[in-house]
């Protein structure tokens, strides 16, 4: 996929959480265009892909909160906002079932404010939302999903919260003609990722430890389809240049192929030490099979998007930045 670098020049933009994990990624790609990028979170984190990427200097960062809908409206009005890249959320799912209301607020509520600040701004500046595959909730099913399949109940407040605002940037494209579009993924990963509640970072780190890598969270059969940070941060940026034509669209982004939680803790492994190291598995069998793939076909021939690295090479350029960066993450 070749990015329109032209459309991008100088550019206002801004990225609603924009200090965290993907949004600091889609930051590094936006930057690379040419666009001129506002981050808009509630805080600075002292792991910041932003920090790690020397990134900090040639964002504006802005301290604020979704839920504060005016001060919001004000930021997109003073420095004349063209495109939104709404990330910010409490995007850590075992959370959201301790903190269901905070969730509820940041996530949909949150949602609500930026898709009316989008409506009321003069500029009419155009919206790409970031979703979830969690939207599908708890699949069993052999066969990819597609945008059109309907939500099934799932076992987090956090996928609840994210349907919620799903549906909403859609209904408001189609009620009011914003111009707005939802973007849906599963498993990201890459450099930067310092939730260490994550299979791949959890499992660099028992490798970094010299600790014998483990799964807590499942028996390791579940199947998930795994994309890397960048791979998505070019998905954001392939909807906001097609926003004309498919506004109002929920559009499937992932590496196209599933592999198991122990297959990949195998494959980390061997990518770290040379040779497979099969884990410790704490959950008992479930005796269910758990497979979430996506289908992105709607995305590679509406947007010409598709993924451009393989789950072993980024996991290899994963790795090895946490090599690098290993002693500044603690």
């Amino acid at each position: 996929m070749k990015s329109n670098n032209s459309y991008w020049h100088k550019r206002p933009c801004l990225v609603t959480g924009g200090a965290g994990f993907g949004g600091a990624h889609l930051c590094a790609e936006l930057l690379l265009r040419g666009a001129k990028v506002y981050v808009f979170d509630r805080y600075l984190p002292n792991d910041s892909y932003l920090i790690f990427a020397d990134l900090l200097d040639k964002v504006n960062f802005i301290q604020g909160d979704i839920r504060d809908l005016e001060y919001l409206k004000m930021t997109t009005t003073r420095f004349e906002i063209s495109n939104i890249f709404h990330l910010a959320a409490q995007a850590i799912k075992p959370h959201s079932n301790l903190i269901p209301y905070e969730t509820f607020v940041v996530n949909a509520q949150g949602t609500y404010n930026v898709l009316e600040t989008v409506r009321t701004a003069k500029q009419s500046p155009q919206l790409v939302f970031a979703s979830t595959g969690g939207y599908y909730g708890t699949f069993f099913s052999e066969d990819l999903i597609k945008e059109h399949s309907a939500p099934l109940v799932g076992d987090n407040i956090y996928s609840a919260t994210k349907v919620a605002a799903d549906v909403a940037v859609r209904y408001y494209a189609n009620i009011f003609g914003i111009k707005a579009a939802t973007c849906r993924f599963m498993q990201t990963y890459g450099p930067g990722d310092t939730n260490f509640s994550r299979i791949i970072p959890i499992t660099v780190e028992y490798l970094m430890n010299d600790q014998h890598p483990k799964i807590s969270r499942c028996d390791g059969t579940p199947e998930w389809d795994f994309m890397y940070v960048r791979d998505m941060a070019r998905a954001y940026i392939a909807v906001a240049e097609n926003i004309e034509e498919v506004s109002g669209e929920a559009f499937n982004f992932g590496g196209g192929t599933a592999i198991s939680v122990k297959e990949l803790v195998m494959l980390i492994s061997k990518i770290f030490t040379g040779k497979e190291i099969e884990p410790l598995i704490l959950m008992p069998p479930s005796g269910i099979l758990q497979k979430t793939c996506l289908d992105i076909s709607k995305a590679k021939s509406l947007l010409g998007w598709e993924p451009e690295i393989s789950l072993e090479d980024g996991l290899e350029e994963t790795i090895a930045w946490y090599r690098e960066f290993w002693d500044r993450l603690w």
